[in-house]
């Protein structure tokens, strides 16, 4: 039996109250949920938040949404949920939107002080980052690409407060099925350039276009 959302953590408090709803049966495999704005009336929230968890259990694939049609159950739910796709994130009490915003917030900044404060030994090593090794996937490169600018910007805490992200990350990433853009490399030359020629605004726009592209693939 659904009910209102527990504000403090509504994200994850719909989402956990969807997916109990699902393994009880409460919606055979193929039938037509709710409409966002019934479940939005159920749960004592927006359609937005509704919209959001609905957007999040499709990526999984545990629903179908149909245009026009309405969100459907999809058949192998079940399965998925009881399998290796069900991770951290399911649970998580953040929502995607709002590990984005962080991002933003903190890589942006990270970005602004690498360009003001990297040393050329800095610079040097996040250009090896970039020109990456034998073996190491996109996905490798990009995080230590990351995790190298928060680095330099010199900042202890900040650093300390985007490690302790880093779990709520690759969570978010997996459960999303993220899948790194062609533009990714180049994009990250792009920022490199910015952090090389001491440009900390252009740096600081270049790393925003960066990340929005992940927002923007989810929208």
């Amino acid at each position: 039996m659904l009910k209102r959302a527990n504000r403090s953590t509504l994200h994850g408090d719909i989402m956990q109250q969807m997916i109990k709803a699902i393994q009880e049966k409460q919606w055979a495999p193929g039938s037509k949920l709710p409409s966002e704005l019934e479940l939005a009336e159920t749960f004592g929230v927006s359609r937005t938040s509704i919209r959001e968890v609905l957007k999040a259990l499709a990526h999984s694939g545990v629903l179908e949404a149909h245009p026009g049609k309405g969100t459907f159950l999809s058949p192998s739910a079940e399965e998925i949920l009881s399998g290796t796709k069900l991770t951290a994130a399911m649970f998580s009490e953040y929502s995607y939107t709002e590990l984005i915003e962080v991002r933003r917030l903190l890589e942006g900044q990270a970005v602004y002080w690498a360009a003001e404060r990297a040393s050329p030994e800095d610079i040097a090593r996040l250009e090896e980052i970039l020109k990456g090794n034998e073996g190491e996937t996109s996905f490798d490169i990009h995080d230590k690409f990351h995790t190298a600018i928060v680095e330099m910007s010199g900042n202890r805490l900040l650093i300390k407060l985007m490690a302790s992200l880093r779990d709520e990350i690759v969570a978010q990433r997996e459960f999303h099925n993220v899948v790194l853009p062609d533009t990714d490399r180049q994009q990250q030359w792009q920022i490199f350039e910015a952090i090389k020629s001491r440009s900390p605004k252009k740096a600081f726009d270049a790393m925003m276009k960066h990340i929005n592209v992940f927002w923007e693939k989810l929208a």
